[in-house]
């Protein structure tokens, strides 16, 4: 049997991996997700869309938000736009192509690689998104690295990074949006709980992408976050693309620096070593927040150490009791 950490990355995936899957039977749990994103860098503002599946039950939850608060403390009052409509009926169609009664249209126009997503929301808002791979899907079997024993993520799941054109219009105010964003793809028995995976667990999700429209060059990771000290992350998952080209990450860490006094990074870091050998710094400065629950999420301007400028986000996952049990961000 091939092992998906030694082949060809990108090869793994095949076109039914981006259907509904066979559910566990008769397991209530059982979830799965299609998101998302765009983001206009200019303007610091970043839009998510995310529908999940609970095909057992026959239902769907639609989440869609908008959000470019520079205001950390802002909270729920400073977002853009949001809606989330739990109760949604199942399409009689499959993930290629389906309809939902929440506004949500999503169409796979050439299959593993090129989406038309449309969204028509409440308050003068929509989205009309063209969505064209800058890669291959990827499952996290073939993004793992050295330290996959922390992963956060051990079922079925897909990434890939997407130039994603078009217009969006937020409560009456049109924007053009031309910038590269992720998508992904996920199925696995996922219970409800404080921080969305049914254990404490602190984890980033973060990407950056450089160039025109984010073309150049482009990091995706993913990490697990040690509770006895938040300000380091190890990770697990994670994936380069150079010039159209998708090369693996050896290992990587991430860096981050707390407020003083509340739960959202004012910088964070990563450094990462590719397949080749090569060194990777990237030094993130967010410049507008999303928080919701136990998790942040904040546009991220990144720089490297040549003075490369990129855009993108970061996406951490808390758990509220053991946020409240350390009482306070570690310092420094």
């Amino acid at each position: 049997m091939s092992d998906p950490r030694k082949d060809k990355i990108g090869s793994f995936v095949k076109r039914s991996d981006l259907y509904f899957h066979e559910p566990r039977y008769r397991d209530y749990r059982w979830l799965e997700t299609n998101w998302f994103t765009w983001i206009i860098p200019e303007q610091a503002m970043r839009g998510h869309i995310r529908c999940a599946f609970r095909t057992n039950m026959n239902v769907v939850e639609c989440m869609t938000f908008v959000y470019d608060q520079p205001n950390p403390t802002a909270g729920e009052f400073g977002v853009r736009y949001s809606e989330t409509k739990s109760h949604v009926p199942m399409p009689p169609t499959n993930l290629d192509k389906y309809e939902l009664l929440s506004g949500h249209k999503v169409e796979m126009t050439e299959p593993m690689r090129e989406w038309h997503v449309r969204y028509d929301g409440a308050a003068d808002t929509f989205f009309d998104l063209h969505l064209e791979a800058m890669m291959p899907p990827v499952h996290v079997a073939e993004t793992s690295t050295n330290s996959q024993a922390e992963a956060t993520i051990r079922h079925g799941h897909i990434d890939q990074m997407m130039r994603v054109r078009g217009a969006v219009r937020i409560r009456g105010k049109d924007h053009e949006v031309d910038f590269a964003a992720p998508r992904d793809h996920s199925w696995s028995p996922r219970p409800e709980s404080s921080s969305g995976y049914g254990f404490p667990m602190s984890g980033n999700f973060d990407y950056g992408s450089f160039g025109p429209a984010g073309q150049d060059f482009t990091f995706f990771v993913q990490t697990r976050n040690d509770w006895n000290d938040l300000r380091t992350g190890h990770v697990h998952n994670a994936y380069l693309i150079d010039h159209g080209e998708v090369l693996r990450v050896k290992e990587g860490i991430g860096r981050y620096t707390y407020a003083p006094d509340d739960w959202y990074l004012t910088a964070v870091r990563y450094e990462l070593e590719d397949e080749r050998g090569r060194s990777h710094v990237f030094e993130g400065q967010p410049k507008s927040f999303r928080r919701a629950g136990a998790g942040t999420l904040a546009v991220v301007e990144w720089r490297t150490p040549d003075g490369e400028i990129g855009w993108g986000e970061y996406n951490w996952h808390g758990d509220l009791y053991e946020l409240q049990r350390l009482g306070k961000p570690p310092a420094g």
